[in-house]
Formats: structure tokens, C-alpha cells, sequence
């Protein structure tokens, strides 16, 4: 994961509000109606687009197009200011708990239309949500998130090999997946829930492309015996730093950890060896790292998950014990683990850095910050940087990485 990156606003523990018993019922009502589905073919296929570890597609909420990002852990949100241009009624709000466990509240209005190429889908509820409350959202949203409250109804073929998501009414056969595992739908948001197992350790997880890892365990999980025992002992760093930032904004900073899981079980199968890290809050969550290895189909039609293998499996570039994010302009260190070579040459968790192997991160007007922050996920591969300059206590120090 990558802190210095917006995550979609993972709501899978989304909960009614309490403000009246009317706004709830009219909440349920809301959330429990029926989508409808039109199609101009049984099968659309839409290009993906890949920045900042996140997967964005286009797609028209009442016939205007926008750029989204596409979580499978979110519900759909729209910005506000998409929602005003569209004139979005606002019909109740809603309370939820963000990907770190922090209480958002936001808007629900209902979109007659939302396509995606050849499938329209009507009457369907978003959020909506102001991403000017966190630092980098302008950068990262413009109009919000695609999420999995349409799903139900369809298979959804994600691929980035080729950059395509496939939408299919009758799902094509899969050349010999690899894994075969259930897909259980639990009701509104309708998030991708699979069974996994780590020894004789079987809990559930939320397929979650909003998730830039393999693998992110609960931390109850991660403590299990069964699941020590499958981590390898050579990989596991410990650090500090936040988890990530979500619609809540930066979680809070606290205890990290990085490993090597030599067991994942899907269907049966053995997926490992996966890297992972660990989160404070359930559920554990199966992200886009997976991305990498397989092409990943969510048959909500046939209750589910297939795994294929990639023509070219990508290698995933290896963590550099450190990450950088932008807080309050300024480029500053978000995570550090123990041992990295980052941390033995002195860098320390909060360090501004000012340069980057003779690149300024300082904002300015030939430096605006969502350029920055984009040439810092995209552009930079900290795991190869030599040379970062720091401010620390008034004074610039040098720091020299092998």
C-alpha cells in the first residue's frame, strides 16, 4: 500500500443512521430497492486505466461521463460537486465507517441512469462526498467511485494485463482457471466476500481492488498461531506509520507490519507465497495485488470467484521500508520499518523531504501538487533512490541509501 495514495472509501461496514427511525426506514428502502439492468449486448468490455496503484474507468451517471475510480470494496460515490452539476436530490444521509474504522457521514440521492459501455444501470444509489476534505482528493476523484452495488446480476472480468473490465449477463468460460472459490453477497453494498484458509484458520475477506496489496490480514488473524506459523521469519519487518488515508482521512499512526505469507488458500488452492501487511480493523481484505499474478473474475451470477493466470505474470517491485506522503504541502515520511536500509542511514518517521536524487518535492507554481503527488506514486521508485535531503529540527541533513 502505498500511503501517500487516496484509497477509495471503503465503507464494506456500512451502518444505517441513527439520527431517526423514518431515516432509517427510508435508508432501507433506499438500499433495498432493485437496480435494473439494460443492456445493448450480453457482453461490454470498458478500458482500464492504471495510476497510482488504483484502476479508473469512465463511466455516465444521467448521461454526463466522468473519470471514477473502480473499488470493489466501496460503494458508489459521487463527488459533490459532480452531484450538484447533475442536480442529485439529496433523499436521506447515511453513517458509515470508513476503511480505518472512522465515522463518515454523507448524502444518498438515487442515479436514474449509471453506464458502463453497452450496460446501463437504473435507479441506483450513490453517495455523495466531498473529496476537498482530504488533502490530495481533487487530485485522485473526479466524479468519485464505481462501486459494488451493481454487481449483483452479472460477472465482472477484471484485467489488467490487457487493461480491460469485462461486464457479462452470461459469463464466458474461463480458459482452466486456476482457482475456483465462492462468492457470497451479504446484501447491500453487495462487496465480494470469499472464504479463505491459512492452516486450519478459515475466515472470510472482502475482494478489495481499492486495496493496493495481495494480501491485508486482520490483525486478530495475523496474531493467530496457524497464521505465525505460514509467515516466513526472514521477511516479517516491523515499523511504524500510517495504514493509508480513506474518507475519514490518515489513519492513525501506529504499529506496522510486513511479510511474506507462505499459505492462502482460495477454493482449495494455495495461492501463496503472497506478500502482506496487517490492518487494525476487520475484515481482512484480498486487493489488487492479485492483479499482478491473475486475471480476477467476480461472477456474482453464478455466486463465483475464478483466478486465471496472467499470459505475463508482473513482478511486484519490492517494498523499499519506507514510504512518503503529502501532509500540509509538504512531502514527509508516513511509514519507516526497522532494519530497512532507509532506517539504518538515519531517516526517521515525520522527516521532511525536501529532495529525492536531486528532485525537488517542495509545491510551487512549476511544482503544483497534484503533479507532485502523482510523480511521487508513479514516477519514483523509492526501493532505488541513493539520495534524500531532509529537514529535521531546523537543520537540512543529507542521507545517503546503499
Amino acid at each position: 500500500m502505498k500511503p501517500w495514495i487516496i484509497l477509495a472509501a471503503s465503507l464494506a461496514g456500512l451502518t444505517l443512521s441513527a439520527s431517526s427511525h423514518a431515516q432509517n426506514a427510508d435508508l432501507r428502502a433506499i438500499f433495498s430497492a432493485p437496480i435494473g439492468i439494460e443492456r445493448a449486448d450480453e457482453s461490454t468490455s470498458i478500458p482500464i486505466g492504471i495510476r497510482m496503484d488504483k484502476l479508473f474507468i469512465d463511466a455516465s451517471i444521467n448521461g454526463e461521463t466522468r473519470e471514477f475510480i473502480f473499488d470493489t470494496g466501496s460503494p458508489t460515490l459521487i463527488t459533490r460537486e459532480f452531484a450538484d452539476a447533475l442536480g442529485l436530490v439529496t433523499l436521506a444521509q447515511n453513517t458509515g465507517t470508513d476503511a480505518h474504522g472512522a465515522r463518515v457521514t454523507m448524502d444518498v440521492a438515487v442515479a436514474e441512469t449509471l453506464t458502463l459501455g453497452g450496460v446501463t444501470f437504473t435507479d441506483v444509489p450513490v453517495l455523495i462526498f466531498d473529496p476537498s476534505t482530504l488533502e490530495l482528493g481533487p487530485c485522485v476523484f473526479d466524479g468519485g467511485v464505481i462501486g459494488s452495488e451493481i454487481f449483483p446480476g452479472n460477472a465482472w472480468r477484471i484485467d489488467t494485463e490487457t487493461r480491460t473490465l469485462t461486464i457479462a449477463a452470461t459469463p464466458a468460460a474461463d480458459d482452466r482457471p486456476a482457482v475456483r472459490a465462492a462468492l457470497s453477497d451479504f446484501g447491500y453494498p453487495h462487496a465480494p466476500i470469499i472464504d479463505y484458509r491459512i492452516g486450519d484458520l478459515s475466515d472470510r475477506a472482502l475482494f478489495d481492488t481499492g486495496s493496493s496489496e495481495a494480501v491485508t490480514l486482520f490483525a486478530q488473524v495475523a496474531d493467530a498461531r496457524p497464521v505465525r506459523q505460514r509467515i516466513d521469519a526472514d521477511s516479517l519487518r516491523e515499523g511504524r506509520g500510517i495504514e493509508g488515508i480513506s474518507a475519514g482521512g490518515a489513519s492513525e499512526v501506529g504499529d506496522l507490519r510486513r511479510f511474506t505469507l507462505e499459505e492462502f488458500e482460495l477454493g482449495g488452492v494455495n495461492i501463496g507465497p503472497l506478500d502482506g501487511t496487517v490492518r487494525r480493523v476487520p475484515p481482512t481484505l484480498v486487493g489488487a495485488g492479485l492483479l499482478s499474478r491473475f486475471v480476477v473474475t467476480l461472477d456474482y451470477v453464478n455466486g463465483e470467484l475464478r483466478l486465471s493466470d496472467r499470459t505475463q505474470p508482473e513482478p511486484r517491485a519490492p517494498h523499499a521500508g519506507y514510504a512518503i506522503g503529502y501532509e500540509n504541502g509538504e512531502a514527509r515520511v508516513a511509514q519507516l520499518f526497522e532494519g530497512s536500509p532507509a532506517a539504518e542511514a538515519g531517516l526517521e518517521l515525520g522527516d521532511h523531504v525536501v529532495v529525492i536524487d536531486g528532485r525537488s518535492t517542495r509545491i510551487g507554481e512549476g511544482n503544483p501538487l497534484c503533479s507532485a503527488a502523482l510523480w511521487l506514486a508513479d514516477g519514483v521508485d523509492l526501493a532505488a533512490a541513493r539520495t534524500l535531503e531532509v529537514e529535521r529540527g531546523g537543520a537540512t541533513l543529507r542521507i545517503e541509501l546503499p
